[in-house]
């Protein structure tokens, strides 16, 4: 009876959790959403006195984290993992798990907020979905930590790993990512060693079942704009490209000495946000942000005469001073835009017909090759346009930009990012 008891209260205490995830999300994403409006409307209508604005914002999202939470800087999902692995320590040594690490608490979820929103207002080149998980994780720990009174043996780690696969499904409205995504990157022990082998199985037999029963599906067959053996070309060549700029991308996130900024924060926040500012002025504002609108424009377009040539470039370096300024800030949806960048500017470059296909491939491959964690990419993709007649070349470009992505950053940048963390 007490054991049925405990975990009634379990239950109660997971299922308010997930609401209060899904609550918080939907409002940060809609605060989000609200200020980067404003921002275009400002940036629009008054370009010089926003750009001008932007290094100050710059600075004031960095100093608020540094002064009211410096758990809160960057994307946050890297601060999960540190909180896991330190648990994990405090298990092997017998000691009490880190209910009240910083690194997952509700002041630093809130710095996280004003930090973030301060960024978008100043043109920063952010994204929500990192800091989601965050925030989701803290409030997964502040639900465990109320309801140990009750259940003293709570799992620490359950609940943090919990919380940031929550936070993942809740960001992106993908909830297969979130569920890939703790396996795949929070828990990467479980499936690091075989990720691989299993990839290399899936796309080797997918391939060959294709060629000799066609391309076809279970229940029945919708109508695809071309066929898959079509883009096989485009398939390789992002998976290349998206392993080369993803992984330059993710070394020079781990290594910011490689691009020498100042080492006082507002210096360095200024200097990024002065950076950013002109290449917002030259982009008409289109590097600002996650980049969700301009690629969701280009994808919904009949032509490619929407998608600037040069705007994965700007993004590319708007995201990563964004990043190194200090402020908080995800790289998610930045790294989607950037990557759906490359596939159209790979559709100009070599002539390719269908390059709403060749945006999502860049999606994966760049995403792929910035984080290294492929099934989530694919997954995170397909969810969010509905294109699983596609599995088999997202799969393929993912593996492609994942061996190229290793080659720069042989340590997935979130793992290293946290081991980094931990150490200083």
């Amino acid at each position: 009876m007490i054991r049925f008891r405990q975990r009634t209260y379990l239950q109660i205490t997971v299922w308010a959790a997930a609401a209060l995830v899904g609550v918080a999300a939907v409002l940060y994403a809609r605060l989000i959403e609200v200020t980067q409006k404003f921002y275009y409307f400002l940036a629009h209508g008054h370009p010089y006195l926003v750009a001008i604005s932007t290094p100050a914002l710059f600075v004031a999202a960095t100093l608020v984290v540094e002064k009211y939470g410096p758990a809160a800087k960057g994307s946050g999902i890297p601060q999960v993992l540190e909180v896991i692995e330190h648990s994990h320590s405090h298990i092997l040594e017998n000691r009490e798990p880190p209910w009240n690490n910083p690194l997952v608490s509700l002041r630093t979820a809130a710095v996280k907020v004003v930090s973030s929103v301060l960024g978008i207002l100043g043109g920063a080149s952010i994204g929500r979905e990192g800091p989601t998980v965050q925030i989701a994780a803290s409030i997964f720990t502040w639900a465990g930590r109320v309801t140990r009174p009750i259940l003293p043996k709570v799992d620490f780690q359950s609940f943090l790993t919990a919380g940031a696969a929550a936070g993942v499904a809740a960001a992106f409205n993908a909830p297969l990512a979130g569920i890939t995504f703790a396996i795949e990157e929070i828990t990467e022990g479980l499936l690091g060693q075989y990720r691989e082998m299993i990839m290399l199985a899936v796309i080797l037999s997918g391939i060959v079942s294709m060629a000799f029963a066609g391309n076809y599906l279970y229940f029945g067959h919708p109508v695809v704009s071309s066929s898959i053996a079509a883009i096989i070309p485009e398939t390789v060549i992002l998976g290349i490209f998206g392993g080369i700029f993803g992984g330059v991308f993710a070394r020079l996130l781990a290594y910011p000495e490689l691009i020498r900024l100042p080492e006082q924060s507002w210096l360095r926040a200024f200097l990024c946000g002065s950076v950013c500012a002109l290449i917002g002025l030259y982009s008409d504002s289109a590097t600002s942000g996650s980049g969700y609108e301009i690629t969701r424009k280009v994808l919904e377009s009949s032509s490619l005469d929407q998608a600037p040539f040069l705007f994965s470039i700007g993004k590319f370096c708007t995201t990563v001073l964004s990043y190194l300024s200090g402020m908080a800030g995800g790289i998610f949806s930045p790294c989607l835009a950037i990557g759906a960048g490359i596939g159209f500017c790979v559709a100009k470059i070599f002539f390719f017909m269908n390059f709403k296909v060749c945006g999502l491939l860049g999606m994966v491959g760049f995403f792929s090759g910035v984080i290294q964690a492929p099934l989530t990419a694919v997954i995170i993709v397909m969810e969010m346009t509905d294109e699983h007649i596609l599995i088999i070349p997202f799969m393929i470009t993912a593996f492609l930009a994942r061996g190229i992505g290793k080659q720069f950053m042989p340590i997935p940048l979130y793992r290293f990012l946290a081991n980094k963390n931990r150490k200083e």
